[in-house]
């Protein structure tokens, strides 16, 4: 079972990495596309909806791998160390933070403009909430 869960290790971290990357590159995007000419950054930010769709596979890919693993590798959640608890509320907000980009992208589908604002700050929000997570990962882990 234990290559079993090496590859499922594997996707469980491709899905931080398609989380984080997406996240990120959403919220720069976003903050690029404000200092440009109106032409320029409508053109820029045609790439966001699709970044958030990868950060949220990410998320989607991060919870199915890693509840596998809690229960193939660590036997459930009673045998898990502290800091990994510590881990699940970066990932947690980063969840919260991948739903919010999502519902805004959405929201700017529908004609409200205005909350194109949340944008520059929900990125990032991803991205440092998924480096916090491989910091206590990696402490509770390593």
């Amino acid at each position: 079972m234990t290559w079993v869960n090496d590859v499922i290790l594997f996707f469980h971290f491709f899905g931080l990495m398609l989380g984080a990357a997406g996240g990120m590159a959403s919220g720069l995007i976003m903050r690029k596309a404000a200092s440009l000419p109106p032409e320029q950054g409508q053109t820029i930010r045609m790439l966001g909806p699709m970044l958030a769709d990868v950060a949220h596979l990410g998320v989607v890919v991060l919870w199915v791998t890693g509840l596998i693993l809690v229960w193939s590798k660590w036997n459930g959640l009673g045998s898990l160390p502290t800091l990994f608890w510590v881990k699940a509320v970066f990932i947690v907000t980063l969840t919260v933070s991948a739903i919010a980009v999502h519902m805004t992208y959405a929201e700017i589908r529908k004609g409200n403009k205005a909350v194109a604002s949340r944008l520059p700050k929900l990125g990032p929000l991803s991205g440092a909430s998924a480096v916090l997570a491989v910091l206590f990962a990696s402490l509770a882990f390593g």
